[in-house]
């Protein structure tokens, strides 16, 4: 008798445990795939008030992110490789060219997927004496939002969206950085739209550099288009 309902009650855990994962898995596919923005020009003018920050031909300015691990960046076609790491996970560069802006200033860049399943133009960015980053395509290609934010990062915080990102496909990022807010597009979704007053705006503990930065993990990207505006 015991037996049988030992055997009864693991199989209500087992039902009840599946089920979780089902709607779990179930959430984290929100919305679906982003729309993708067609017929993105290869190549256009900078605005006027703009600094362009990668002139398509060469990487002057940047330095190869040290994470281990990771492949050169190198320059194809007027764009910036960041090569899946053949032996580590993340490829990057920072800025090491001019001073940049901590606060009241504006990012642009056009940005795609061409390997992997995960974070493939993600951008680190200055915010005042602080730092955070831009995620989208995390987490296994689905994550979305601001690391970190009181201690929670893009996966777990209020800027947190599920939807996936077309690999091959070219995406505008927009990033807007006041001192009261954190503003991020990706395509023609929102990523982040955050008051920041009362919030702590801080990296995660396992991403330390704490300039302009562009990554991927455990996927190739191509980021071309990068330019930077300092608004009043």
């Amino acid at each position: 008798m015991k037996a049988k309902k030992s055997k009864s009650i693991t199989l209500i855990i087992a039902v009840f445990a599946v089920a979780g994962m089902v709607s779990w898995n179930s959430g984290l596919q929100g919305r679906g795939a982003a729309p993708v923005v067609e017929d993105l020009p290869a190549a256009r003018d900078i605005p006027e008030g703009w600094v362009s920050l990668f002139d398509g031909e060469t990487l002057t300015g940047w330095k190869n992110l040290n994470k281990g691990g990771q492949d050169q960046p190198y320059v194809r076609s007027g764009t910036l490789v960041l090569p899946m790491g053949s032996y580590g996970m993340m490829t990057g560069v920072y800025w090491d060219g001019d001073p940049l802006p901590s606060l009241n200033y504006l990012v642009y860049y056009e940005a795609r997927r061409v390997a992997g399943n995960d974070i493939f133009a993600g951008l680190t960015f200055p915010y005042d004496d602080s730092a955070a980053s831009i995620i989208f395509g995390g987490w296994g290609g689905l994550v979305n939002g601001l690391s970190s934010i009181n201690g929670y990062d893009a996966s777990e915080n209020e800027t947190t969206q599920f939807f996936s990102f077309r690999s091959n496909y070219w995406y505008p990022v927009q990033l807007r950085v006041t001192a009261d807010s954190i503003r991020a597009t990706v395509g023609t979704e929102i990523i982040v739209d955050l008051a920041t007053a009362g919030k702590d705006i801080h990296l995660r503990s396992t991403l330390s550099d704490t300039g302009f930065t562009l990554w991927t993990f455990n996927s190739s990207g191509e980021i071309r288009n990068l330019r930077i505006k300092k608004i009043e």
